[in-house]
């Protein structure tokens, strides 16, 4: 999933399951910021103690495979079900590692990660819910069942879903992954979106107690998202994802509150300098020159608060999948 998803019909999610304006905002800031959160900072504290934040997303996929592993498989392609029908192969392999949609693995590390009133830690987990489904059939490693083998993607590393680019990400995409047998191989991400939707929209209410009224809402995300389009349109994405977007702010108003997405706003609340400079396509920390110092209210912050929330979302992530990890030889904790 991406930004349409994460944040805003996250937030709209949220807003119909009862959460107020300031809480829906919060749960869906920390479900799209898990994709943001891609820089380690060291931050002076008022006391004079140095603060280390944990990184939830990566831009250099040629990172230590060690690294790698603690990023994408617990926070987006986390290990499920590998026997189900869904997950059958040309090739019939398999791998413990597939991330399959709302695994066992992925309900247990939702459901014990919220069992507080922690919005933000609600929020990450959130996102990981929703990439078990868009990311389903891919593993988060270097491995080669990733491999669409085409000429263009035999030069792209294999972790993940490099080989199929942006695609499983786009919400009204029609695409062909090779990898799968003939009943599996056509994908509809409309109709992966409106199922992470109602899974997403059952835990919020779950949590609020409010009557269900999924129907209004899927037809309403439908409305939105009912012109499909192929693999040979994909141009037409990024004019059809402005328009969504305003559409989506529209359901967003009629609950009175507004969704603007800025994922450097709750760093730059957070923290005594300038962020204006930050920008992931370019930027780069120099250790001497860009130091940063907390405010004094830092520890009532969002940004704070969601990183101490990845923290707890990675120790809990840890404990469930340890098992497996340690089976395949692959622990780094």
């Amino acid at each position: 999933m991406n930004i349409e998803f994460h944040y805003y019909i996250t937030k709209y999610l949220a807003l119909e399951a009862g959460f107020d304006g300031e809480e829906a905002e919060i749960i869906a800031y920390s479900s799209q910021y898990v994709d943001d959160n891609s820089h380690c900072f060291e931050i002076d504290t008022p006391a004079g103690e140095k603060y280390h934040n944990f990184i939830s997303q990566t831009k250099n996929i040629l990172k230590p495979k060690r690294e790698l592993m603690r990023i994408y498989l617990l926070f987006h392609f986390l290990p499920g079900t590998p026997t189900g029908y869904k997950t059958k192969r040309r090739d019939g392999k398999m791998h413990m590692l597939m991330t399959t949609p709302i695994s066992t693995h992925a309900n247990e590390i939702f459901y014990e990660s919220t069992r507080s009133a922690d919005l933000h830690i609600l929020g990450i987990a959130t996102h990981m819910l929703a990439d078990t489904i868009s990311h389903q059939n891919f593993v988060g490693t270097f491995d080669e069942i990733n491999s669409f083998n085409g000429v263009w993607e035999t030069l792209t590393p294999n972790i993940g879903h490099a080989d199929a680019g942006l695609k499983p990400d786009i919400p009204n995409l029609i695409w062909h992954d090779p990898r799968l047998i003939e009943d599996n191989a056509t994908i509809n991400n409309t109709e992966r979106v409106l199922s992470a939707a109602k899974i997403i929209y059952n835990n919020f209410i779950i949590i609020t107690s409010l009557e269900k009224k999924w129907s209004k809402i899927k037809t309403k995300l439908a409305e939105i998202l009912e012109e499909t389009i192929s693999e040979n349109e994909l141009e037409l994405y990024p004019q059809q994802r402005k328009a969504r977007i305003e559409k989506y702010r529209e359901l967003i108003a009629e609950h009175g509150v507004e969704a603007n997405y800025d994922k450097k706003n709750w760093f730059d609340l957070a923290i005594e300098q300038d962020v204006s400079f930050l920008d992931d396509t370019k930027f780069k920390l120099d250790p001497i020159k860009d130091k940063f110092t907390f405010k004094e209210n830092y520890q009532k912050t969002n940004w704070f608060k969601f990183q101490e929330s990845v923290k707890s979302y990675q120790r809990i992530s840890i404990d469930k999948l340890g098992p497996i990890l340690e089976q395949l030889e692959m622990r780094e904790w």
